[in-house]
This record gives structure tokens, sequence and C-alpha cells, in this order.
């Protein structure tokens, strides 16, 4: 009996020792199932905040302006959204209600099998940094245009444009005043009070073609002025007149050198998408769009008539290049002026007149070489003998230009294009070129308020989501075509 008992009393505290530890077994096993449970439930909580973060982002890249794609082959968010005003404002509550429909709170279709399990709301959406197609004198705008053109333009073909700007640059060309000169040489001329006194054709030395660049060069150097585009725009509408909606500028990610190369690659751009005179883009509010870019004036007739005396200043100061160099052609025109002087008695001035006969001469050529451009011919940059059309005795008798030589060498009024826009400080071409984007747009139906600066390529956004629990959480994304 004794021993039976004992029996029992080993068993009874056996069975408490193990009361004892599978309680504490337990309570460790239930606290890490807890904990299991509570980290499933955090991962799953910022797995979701990332996928509705990301999707929503790409809803927001997905809103790319249609008919800037159509037309220009950009890839822009149009933050007014149709509207008449552009604001970040718009593009972070688009985002707040693209999340908010990912996170199921408005279901519509489902609303039974998809629900918000995990009862995440969106509570704020905050855009931290924006790209602007205007930011940075256009920069942004200029690194899409580069990557479209960067795959059609030949590294050959750009080496060549650049060797032209070189060779004007050298030289002077866009800056060489012969206009000027010629009149300071004809002022020092009337000095010599003989000389008015003179005969007639001593008296002209190609006054008339100093009246043609002055009164009306586009009736001498085009056959048909009247069936020019005299269509005018309000400047103060677009782009380049008005204070502009500034984003944080170029995304850093994004490498973009913006140098000459990039510049002469964005002019190929340009080239492409815009029209020009003999070329003109269909449907458009100005039809010389490129010389608009160029000039920036409201009107067509002004736009291409600024177009032309650059042209001109570059062609005469080459032709002046040439005369200077030829000796066969300086000897011409100081056997001109001793003739002259002597019929005028004043050998002093001689010297003068062989001035003002070679500075003639340069523009008489150069309104030849513009007249061919604008025909479609091409006229080289810089001249030989060859290539060479008037006669010093023709700047005396000087009234129309003859049939024209076919123009087969050299550079094409395109090609001068080129040359123009590249030595145009971007910044300018870049606005304006906007400019001509907004007119276009404009035309067509739902965006008659649309504004290039209002248009972003890229965002970063900064959201808060909030738990049933009251728990916060913070995320932020950048995103960019």
């Amino acid at each position: 009996m004794p021993m039976n008992h004992m029996h029992v009393v080993r068993r009874e505290k056996a069975d408490g020792y193990l009361t004892v530890f599978l309680s504490l077994i337990l309570s460790v096993m239930l606290s890490l199932c807890l904990l299991l449970v509570l980290g499933a439930r955090e991962n799953t909580r910022r797995m979701e905040i990332e996928c509705v973060t990301d999707i929503g982002m790409n809803n927001i890249l997905a809103e790319y302006h249609r008919e800037l794609l159509r037309q220009y082959d950009l890839f822009f968010i149009d933050t007014s959204y149709g509207t008449a005003n552009a604001s970040y404002y718009r593009t972070a509550e688009h985002l707040k209600k693209y999340i908010a429909y990912n996170l199921g709170d408005e279901e519509i279709f489902l609303p039974v099998l998809y629900r918000n399990l995990l009862k995440l709301q969106v509570e704020g959406v905050d855009i931290t940094a924006v790209s602007g197609a205007a930011d940075d004198g256009g920069a942004v705008l200029r690194r899409q245009a580069v990557d479209i053109m960067s795959q059609r333009v030949g590294i050959a073909y750009l080496e060549q444009v650049q060797n032209w700007v070189n060779v004007v640059q050298e030289y002077e060309l866009d800056t060489r005043d012969v206009l000027q000169e010629r009149k300071e040489a004809f002022k020092e001329l009337e000095e010599w009070n003989a000389y008015l006194e003179g005969e007639k054709e001593a008296n002209d030395l190609g006054n008339k073609v100093v009246s043609i660049w002055e009164m009306g060069v586009l009736s001498f150097v085009i056959k048909e002025p009247d069936k020019l585009s005299a269509r005018k725009i309000n400047q103060q509408q677009y782009l380049s007149s008005r204070q502009l909606l500034i984003g944080t500028g170029m995304n850093p990610v994004l490498a973009f050198q913006d140098n000459f190369w990039e510049q002469l690659i964005f002019d190929e751009y340009i080239l492409a998408y815009t029209g020009h005179y003999n070329q003109e883009k269909k449907e458009a509010l100005l039809a010389y769009q490129t010389e608009y870019i160029l000039s920036g004036k409201s009107g067509d007739l002004d736009n291409l008539k600024s177009v032309v005396y650059k042209l001109l200043g570059i062609r005469a100061a080459a032709n002046l290049l040439h005369l200077l160099s030829s000796e066969e052609k300086c000897m011409m025109a100081e056997t001109m002026a001793s003739i002259i002087a002597a019929l005028l008695t004043v050998p002093e001035a001689e010297p003068i007149l062989t001035g003002v006969l070679i500075l003639t001469w340069a523009m008489a050529e150069s309104l030849y070489d513009v007249s061919v451009l604008l025909k479609g011919g091409r006229i080289p940059l810089l001249k030989t003998e060859e290539d060479w059309y008037y006669g010093l005795e023709a700047i005396f008798s000087f009234c129309e230009i003859m049939e024209e030589k076919e123009g087969k060498n050299g550079l094409s009024y395109k090609d001068y294009l080129r040359v123009l826009l590249a030595l145009q400080d971007k910044e300018t071409t870049t606005y304006r070129l906007m400019d001509i984007m907004e007119m276009d747009i404009r035309k067509t139906s739902g965006n008659e308020n649309f504004r290039m600066d209002g248009c972003i390529d890229s965002l970063t956004a900064s959201v808060t989501y909030r738990g049933a629990d009251k728990k916060s959480y913070h995320i932020v994304r950048s995103y960019g075509y």
C-alpha cells in the first residue's frame, strides 16, 4: 500500500511539470506566430503600397498628350488636362485617384470579390519635383528631340554642317555688315563736290542695288511676291512672350550633354517637324515656321524678309571675301575706278571709288545668290571663279536678275537655314519652337488653351498611406519618359 501511494504522487508531480512546460512553449509559439502574422501583414502592406504606387505612376505617364505625340513625336503630360490653367496639383489629384482605385476603395465592377483587405487608405500625395518642357532654357524638350533624331541623322552630315558653321564664324560672314561699309565709303566719296557734277553713269555706282536692299528685297528675289503668305499671329499668346510655369529642372538621372553637337541634332529636329518657304506645313497657323524660329516676328512676310536679309548679309560678306582674294577682279575694279576718277577730275578719289565698286559688286552678287536659293538652287558658301555670276559692268545698269544658272553645287536654302539655326542662341530657338507647337496644337479640338510650359516629362511623387490601425507609411517614387 505505501508503495502504491508513492507511485501516484510521483505521477501527479510529472503531470504538473508537463502542463507548465506546455504553457511556456505555447506562449512562446503563440508570440512567434503572432509576430509572423504581424510581419506578414506589414510586409504585405509595404508590397501593396509599392505596387499601387508604381501602377499609379504608370497611369500618370499613360496620360501623355496625344496630339503632341502625333504631331511632334514627344511624350509629355499636359498638367492642364484640357482646362484653361496648368497645375501640378491636378497631376497629384490624378495620382491620388488612381492609387485609390488600385487599393480597391472605389471598386465598381467586382465589389464582393475585390476588397481592400489590408484596409489601407491613401492619405496624401505631393509632387515634389517635375521636369517641365521649358525648364533649363528648354533643355528638357531638347533632350527628347535629340533622342528622336539621333538615330536618323548621319554623323558625317552633322560634321559637314559643323564645317559650314566654322567657315561662317572664322571669316565673320554673319557679323560683317557690307551694306554699312558701302554706305560709309559712299559718304566719304560724296565729300568731293566735283563727284556730284559728274556723268550719270558715275553718279549711280550701284545705288539701285542699295535701294533694292532697303526698300523691298522680296519683290526682287522672288518672282511672284504677291503669292507669299501674309498670315499673322498675336505673339503675346505664346510661350516666348509670357511668364513661364517653371518646374524643378532636368531630372538628374537623365544624362544629357546639351552641347554644340546636340544643338545640331536638335536643329535637324526643327527642320524635320516645321515648315519653311517652299516647304510649308499644311494647315499651320504660320506658313514659314522655321523662319519664325529664326526671326521671332508676328507675320510670315516679316519673318521671311528677315531671313532673306540674314542670307544676303552672309552672301555679301562671302562674295566680298572672294572679290578681295581675286587679283583679276580687283584689277577690274581699280581700272574702272581710275576711269571714273578721271571723268570726275578727282584722281585722289580712286581708292575710295575702288572700295565702293567692290562692295556694290559683292552686294549685287548676293542678290543673285539669294534668288537662286529661294528657287530651290544651290550656292557654295565660298565661291570660286566658276561660280561667279555678275560682271562689274552689271552694277551700273542693275535692274533685274537674268536667267539663273542651274545651281547644283553648294548649299541649298535649307542648308543655309541649318547654319542660321546653329548660329542662334539655343534657348531662343527652343522657346520659339514651343511657340510653333502651341500654335499647331491649339488648332485641334479640346486644346484651345494648350501651353508647352505646362507639360512635364518626369515627376517625383511623395505618397502617404494610413492603415486601419492608424499606422502611416511613406513612399517616394520618380518616373519619367
